[in-house]
């Protein structure tokens, strides 16, 4: 008794984003940080912009097929 463990990077990272200490939430949020490493959690991926189609639209019809339509 006494021993002190080292907390890790994500142990501190995950402390801070989290209220509840511990809690199922953070320890699944801890697990993950560990699997990707301290330096890549928490990163958002950059979203690449839409490009918007020309002259239609697109309609889910049936059975999930996808139809183009054009409007005159």
């Amino acid at each position: 008794m006494g021993e002190k463990t080292k907390k890790d990077a994500c142990y501190h990272k995950v402390k801070a984003r989290y209220d509840v200490w511990p809690s199922a939430y953070a320890s699944g949020a801890l697990s993950k940080c560990r699997k990707v490493g301290a330096a890549n959690w928490g990163n958002s991926k950059k979203k690449k912009p839409i490009k918007k189609s020309t002259g239609g639209f697109v309609s889910v019809r049936g059975q999930g097929a996808v139809m183009k339509e054009r409007l005159r």
